[in-house]
């Protein structure tokens, strides 16, 4: 066979045809298996196993601080040495000048002298450089002063921060600023509630950095060359998980923590009503005349979210919250050709039966195809083939060649194959559930969030695939299949080359090859698809894409061509 692109093409479209004729059994076997667990090896989890790993806080420091120096003005921020003042006066003497305060604290004005402006807080500034001109000009004189810019100061990072070190910035500038310069605190050790700021080896401020996060409250606090921020090591967590805003690790600031606290900081979700506390106890095991051996226990007690206000957490304590509100009813998605109402109410449990007898359909109604579509089915769908396209990709990327002649064709297959799985990657299957001829309504159970189908009944006959043109035709029911597909333009070559699969309107495929000839093979609504038969021998991965065509077709209706 000669290998070409027309070749290729062609061989995928047909083989949907062998798919088909699988749907009731190689599908259904792979579910089974792949959904298989092996008790000897599955793991045993307690109760106060948890996946959760994030700390509350952790989206602090992400960059936001360390672009951006404090450049206002903040009437409370005290002048100290490096500060840049602007300084004028008018009136009995003309001056103006941007000054620097000296090691001293203090600026120099001109027949005046020094004056002393450390300490002094940038809202006094005027009053006070106007009280020390007037010890010599008494009269006929006016001061004013602005602070320029900040004392640039150079402050150590310690402790638990990720890159301890000299870092610089304004003697202004936030806690937060260095320590996002710093690449923030560290996830493993690091304290959120207790960041001390150090001056001459004595601690002159205690933050606790979720006051930030919970109030908006930073201490104020200006820093000084030689300055020490120390992040200390983090003190004990709760776990909380369920339905709150935040799941993860709340760091205590002492011995215990208020349980309606810690609630209101993880935003509780309004559906919550119970709250589970698993603590652990320290329980004596053994006692000798020696020695007392003690172990540690894990206790679990239950309360409604509506009874905690006197309730407080230990460290190492977790919380779950969860809703205990069981549905009485569910919400079906009511889609097509009927006189009901869009999305019906049904109570819990409740069967296809128990709708269709509540809908009302009208005349154009096809209601010997009502579709069922599922999420969870897509969902499935939708991971089996993703796996199945990763397994084809790797078979396609690892497969070896004995000759050059084998390689270049090897090339060439694996370049089509991979373009046909990125198309593949992108299809959304249905979740369909094929309601087959014969089915008993009453047994099938309705989900929250199905999607339920009556289609109209159509006197139109689609014909797809090797026609020569693609369209839709009246149905007659004197037609055959060969009569429908001559309608089209005919097939591109003798009919009996090629696979036909019929699509009934309720989703299903029925393979129609030994019926091409014979009439009321096709009722209206059904689709005609005329593909062409694969040469097995030809290309080496025809199985692997069969399977996968199979897939695709069957969960989302659709086949990917070239």
């Amino acid at each position: 066979m000669v290998f070409n692109r027309r070749n290729m093409k062609s061989m995928l479209l047909s083989i949907a045809t062998i798919l088909a004729v699988l749907v009731n059994t190689s599908a259904i076997a792979s579910v089974q298996q792949s959904m298989q667990v092996d008790a000897d090896t599955e793991e045993v989890k307690q109760i106060q196993d948890t996946s959760v790993t994030k700390r509350y806080g952790h989206w602090l420091f992400n960059g936001g601080f360390k672009d951006q120096a404090f450049s206002a003005v903040n009437p409370l921020y005290k002048i100290s040495q490096g500060d840049q003042l602007l300084v004028q006066l008018w009136g009995g003497i003309d001056f103006q000048a941007q000054m620097t305060v000296d090691p001293q604290g203090n600026i120099f004005i001109p027949k005046v002298g020094p004056v002393r402006v450390s300490g002094v807080s940038n809202k006094k500034l005027n009053k006070v450089m106007l009280s020390s001109i007037k010890r010599v000009y008494k009269s006929n004189v006016s001061v004013y002063v602005s602070l320029v810019s900040n004392q640039q100061v150079k402050v150590f990072l310690s402790g638990m921060v990720n890159n301890p070190g000299l870092y610089k910035g304004q003697s202004a500038d936030s806690i937060l600023r260095f320590i996002d310069l710093a690449g923030g605190i560290r996830n493993d050790m690091g304290s959120y509630r207790n960041v001390q700021v150090k001056r001459a080896n004595k601690v002159v401020q205690t933050i606790d950095l979720y006051q930030f996060l919970l109030q908006g409250i930073m201490p104020p606090l200006q820093l000084q060359d030689g300055d020490v921020i120390f992040v200390a090591g983090k003190n004990g967590e709760v776990t909380l998980e369920g339905e709150v805003g935040f799941e993860g690790r709340f760091e205590l600031s002492g011995k215990s923590i208020s349980l309606k606290h810690i609630l209101a900081a993880s935003v509780t979700h309004e559906k919550a009503t119970h709250v589970t506390i698993i603590s652990p106890l320290t329980a004596k095991l053994n006692q000798s005349k020696n020695t007392k051996l003690a172990n540690r226990i894990v206790e679990a007690k239950q309360y409604d979210i509506n009874a905690i206000d006197n309730i407080n957490l230990p460290a190492g304590a977790m919380v779950k919250i969860s809703s205990q509100v069981r549905a009485n009813s569910i919400s079906i998605s009511l889609i097509g050709e009927h006189n009901s109402a869009q999305e019906m109410v049904l109570p819990w449990g409740a069967s296809l039966a128990d709708l269709l007898k509540t809908v009302e359909m009208t005349r154009l109604s096809n209601a010997d195809a009502v579709q069922l579509f599922r999420q969870s089915v897509a969902d499935r769908q939708y991971t089996m083939l993703q796996a199945s396209l990763s397994s084809l990709e790797q078979t396609v990327l690892t497969a070896r060649s004995n000759t050059k002649e084998s390689a270049e064709l090897r090339k060439a297959e694996a370049d089509i194959i991979l373009q046909w799985v990125a198309k593949a990657r992108q299809v959304q299957p249905k979740g369909q559930v094929l309601l087959v001829a014969g089915f008993d309504a009453s047994k099938i159970i309705l989900q929250q969030g199905d999607k339920i189908v009556i289609p109209s009944k159509k006197n139109l006959v689609m014909i797809h695939g090797e026609v020569l043109f693609p369209t839709a035709v009246a149905y007659n029911n004197k037609f055959s299949i060969e009569d429908f597909v001559k309608q089209a333009g005919g097939a591109t070559d003798d009919l009996d080359e090629f696979n036909v699969l019929v699509m009934q309107p309720n989703g299903s495929f029925i393979n129609v090859n030994d019926l091409l000839s014979k009439n009321k093979a096709i009722n209206p609504g059904d689709e005609i698809f005329v593909l062409a038969k694969p040469d097995l021998k030809g290309f080496q991965l025809a199985k692997d894409i069969t399977e996968l065509i199979y897939q695709v077709a069957m969960s989302a209706a659709v086949i990917i061509a070239l």
